[in-house]
C-alpha cells in the first residue's frame, strides 16, 4: 500500500481510567490500569499502515468524567460531586522497512510521547482525590511486523493487518503524594493484533485486540495513608486485561467514510495488594460513538471519534469522549 491510507500504527489513547475499587465508603488502596492504554485510541482502517519508511502522527483527546462507579456499576457514594478532565496530546513516530521478510511482511517500531493534563474536582464533601497537573506520560514503543495487504478481485485491498509488542515504560510524572498521575510507575506488556477487513467496495471492518500484563508497582501514590489487611500498602500490581476497539465504517463520499466506533475492555484477574488479592476488583467498560475518516491526501489522514461509556464497573465513566487525529509522512 503506496498511501497513508489510515497509519495509525499502535496509538495509545489516555484514558480517565482511576478506579474505585470495592464497596461505598472509603476508598480501598487504589490500583489502577496504566494511563497509557489505547481504549478508543485507534480507529476506521486501523489494520493499514503508511508507506515504508518514517510516518508522524498527531493526536489530541479529551475525556469528561462525572461518575465514578463500584462493583456493581453504581455511583460510588465516597465521592460528592466528582468531575474529572484528561486531555492528552501524543505525539508517535513510526517506521517500517521497505526490506520485506518472506513473501509480505516488513519489520517496523513504534514510539509515542504523551502529555497529559490532568484537571480534577471533588466537591466540599466526601473524598478528594489530589491530582499532579501537567506532565509527561508514559512513553509507548516497541517492534511491529506490518502485512501488505490481501488484493482481491479487480485490485481492491481486501484484508490487511498488523502484529506488535507493545511496551508501557514508567517515563512520566509521578508524585507518590498525589492520586491521580500521568504515570503509572510500573511496566506494561501490551502486544495487540491488528485488521482490516473490506468485503465489498466502500465498506470497511477494523479491530484490533489487545492483551495486558502489568508488572509491580513497589511505590503506590496515595495523597493519604494507605493499608490493606490491617498492614500499610508496600505495593500494588494491577490484574491481567484484555480489549477490543472496533469499528464499521462506509465511505459516503469518494476518501470521506463515516461509521461506529467503539471499545470494551475487561479485566481478567483482580488486583493485588501486598502480595494478596483486591477481591471484586476488576474493570470493565464499554464505550461507542460516531467517527468519521477524511483521506485529505495519499500522504495525509484526518480522523475525529466521539464515545459515550457504558457498562462500567471499578473505574471512572467518562460521559464523553473526543479525540482528533492527523496523520502525515515525512
Amino acid at each position: 500500500m503506496k498511501t497513508l491510507l489510515c497509519s495509525t500504527l499502535g496509538l495509545f489513547a489516555f484514558t480517565t481510567g482511576i478506579s474505585t475499587k470495592a464497596a461505598d465508603g472509603p476508598p480501598p488502596p487504589s490500583v489502577n490500569q496504566p494511563s497509557g492504554i489505547n481504549l478508543g485510541g485507534t480507529s476506521f482502517y486501523d489494520g493499514f499502515a503508511g508507506p515504508p519508511g518514517l510516518s508522524h502522527l498527531v493526536y489530541l483527546k479529551h475525556n469528561s468524567a462525572t461518575s465514578f462507579r463500584n462493583k456493581n456499576g453504581h455511583d460510588n457514594n465516597a465521592f460528592d460531586t466528582p468531575r474529572l478532565n484528561v486531555t492528552t496530546l501524543l505525539n508517535q513516530l513510526s517506521y517500517y522497512s521497505p526490506q520485506t521478510i518472506g513473501a509480505n511482511a516488513h519489520l517496523g517500531w513504534s514510539l509515542i510521547i504523551p502529555i497529559v493534563f490532568l484537571d480534577g474536582d471533588f466537591g466540599d464533601a466526601g473524598t478528594r482525590l489530589k491530582d499532579n497537573a501537567t506532565g509527561l506520560g508514559d512513553i509507548v514503543t516497541g517492534p511491529q511486523v506490518q502485512f501488505d495487504p490481501v488484493i482481491g478481485d479487480g485490485g481492491r485491498p481486501v484484508f490487511v493487518q498488523r502484529f506488535a509488542l507493545d511496551f508501557i515504560l514508567p517515563t512520566g510524572r509521578y508524585d507518590e503524594h498525589k492520586d491521580l498521575n500521568q504515570g503509572s510507575n510500573f511496566y506494561s506488556f501490551n502486544p495487540y493484533w491488528a485488521a482490516t477487513w473490506m468485503p465489498v467496495p466502500r465498506w470497511e471492518m477494523s479491530w484490533r485486540l489487545h492483551y495486558l500484563y502489568n508488572f509491580r508497582n513497589d511505590d503506590p501514590a496515595s495523597s493519604s495513608a494507605q493499608f490493606f489487611e490491617g498492614q500499610p500498602v508496600r505495593n500494588t500490581q494491577a490484574g491481567e486485561a484484555a480489549w477490543s476497539n472496533f469499528t464499521l465504517s462506509y465511505e459516503v463520499v469518494p476518501n470521506v467514510s463515516a461509521g461506529l466506533n467503539g471499545y470494551f475492555f475487561k479485566q481478567l484477574e483482580d488486583d493485588r495488594v501486598n502480595g494478596h488479592r483486591l477481591e471484586d476488583s476488576r474493570e470493565k467498560v464499554l464505550g461507542i460513538g460516531p467517527g468519521l475518516f477524511w483521506k485529505i491526501s495519499k500522504d495525509q489522514g484526518f480522523w475525529l471519534n466521539l464515545y459515550h461509556e457504558t457498562d462500567v464497573e471499578n473505574r471512572a465513566r467518562n460521559d464523553f469522549s473526543v479525540q482528533v487525529r492527523f496523520a502525515h509522512v515525512l
